[in-house]
């Protein structure tokens, strides 16, 4: 009993050490990012072609980097794998190498997410805990999981994300009281985190789109009868995701070459910037303004937008530039949701929702932490629809690939 009330406070401790480092590596983030991409473009008199610029400069570092440091940051994937097989992960001279790698990247506008490197960041953060306090492998474990959990649930704003770990296990009689202890203790640590988190994104302010909304919904009797195409919509495009994914990873076996890649991701990166800047970053501060701005684009223009961000999120991860590929996803499957219900204009939120629901988690091939991370996404009267496009698309996943459901990003 001693042990196990020691290991709640370690878990309370371990939230407010993730929301922490989180915060303070996404202020750094942001600061570098509006430096390079708002202060310097205005402070000089820079050509219009400057994105371009920017990205085989971008390209240019991330391929030195890949090329004489290593593959960095390492993914969620990696993390846990490397974890499972040695029962750690490494963090001497290994942290510093996550940091910087994914810094590099993700301030020159690559189209992907923190949450990579933030993963790898907290496995070495867990290791030597464990490592000091004598964890057991099981205890590592749990502990890594509840670090990834909170973190998660801290840089998408999304609670619920914190707990989804417990509630996809399965369920049993057996298990019950197990489960609840989890779900007790998962919901502390993301308490934590959460609230540490906000103590440090108070340096740098932003508005959000991920809050709880009740507005006042109109609804109308052609969205029910859309709701199958766009459930269906949703599924293609996420496949679409998944098929994209290893096209890019073939791509890049057969050219072998780090600095050529990552330049080439970088002349990508620019080109498409040079079209739209939603093609920059990871989307996560850009779903408010396209949600408000979308009716002003065509639907052929969010298609391309749509399509092109997860070409781009793909390739330029397998082309060096790594980083995590859920904010990517979120964005792309919203900008393909809008161009739906831009020809079929009817309570266009729960179309969208639908479609955004049913691509992330064929994606992801988790129902359950997709619906938590939507859950403060869209209006909360959308929320039932979304868990039932999230469980039927990963029926869907399931059946299609023969394999259990499991996470891939």
């Amino acid at each position: 009993m001693k042990f196990k009330s020691m290991f709640t406070i370690y878990a309370a401790v371990l939230g407010l050490c993730v929301g922490l480092v989180s915060g303070a590596f996404l202020t750094i983030v942001t600061l570098l990012s509006q430096l390079l991409w708002e202060t310097v473009p205005a402070s000089f008199d820079l050509p219009v072609y400057y994105p371009i610029i920017f990205g085989l400069i971008g390209g240019t570092l991330v391929g030195l980097f890949q090329k004489y440091v290593g593959d960095y940051p390492k993914t969620m994937e990696d993390t846990m794998e490397e974890f499972k097989a040695t029962k750690a992960v490494k963090y001497e001279k290994k942290l510093a190498k996550n940091f910087f790698g994914a810094v590099l990247v993700l301030s020159f506008g690559a189209s992907l997410g923190p949450e990579a490197a933030l993963a790898c960041i907290l496995g070495g953060l867990v290791t030597w805990v464990g490592d000091h306090l004598k964890f057991t492998f099981a205890r590592r474990e749990e502990f890594l999981k509840l670090g990834i959990g909170a973190m998660l649930a801290t840089i998408f704003n999304a609670p619920l994300a914190g707990i989804s770990e417990p509630l996809e296990e399965e369920y049993t009689s057996k298990t019950r009281r197990l489960k609840w202890k989890k779900l007790v203790l998962y919901a502390l640590t993301t308490a934590f985190s959460l609230v540490s988190f906000s103590l440090v994104e108070r340096l740098v302010p932003k508005e959000t789109i991920f809050k709880i909304r009740i507005p006042v919904i109109d609804w109308t009797p052609q969205a029910f009868l859309l709701a199958i195409p766009a459930l269906l919509v949703g599924i293609a495009f996420g496949c679409l995701f998944l098929a994209l994914e290893t096209f890019s990873d073939k791509l890049a076996e057969k050219i072998q070459r780090p600095l050529l890649l990552a330049v080439l991701a970088g002349l990508l990166l620019g080109s498409l910037a040079m079209i739209s800047p939603y093609f920059l970053f990871s989307g996560e501060h850009d779903l408010l303004p396209l949600s408000e701005n979308y009716q002003q684009m065509t639907a052929g223009f969010l298609l391309f937008l749509a399509i092109g961000k997860i070409f781009l999120t793909n390739l330029s991860f397998a082309f060096g530039w790594r980083g995590g590929k859920i904010f990517p996803a979120i964005f792309a499957s919203a900008a393909i949701g809008f161009a739906f219900v831009t020809l079929f204009p009817y309570t266009p939120g729960l179309l969208t929702a639908i479609i955004v629901a049913a691509s992330v988690t064929v994606i992801l091939k988790q129902a359950i932490v997709t619906a938590s991370l939507l859950l403060l996404l869209f209006p909360l009267q959308f929320f039932p629809a979304i868990l039932l496009a999230c469980f039927i698309a990963q029926k869907f996943s399931a059946f299609w690939t023969k394999t259990p459901p499991e996470k891939s990003v």
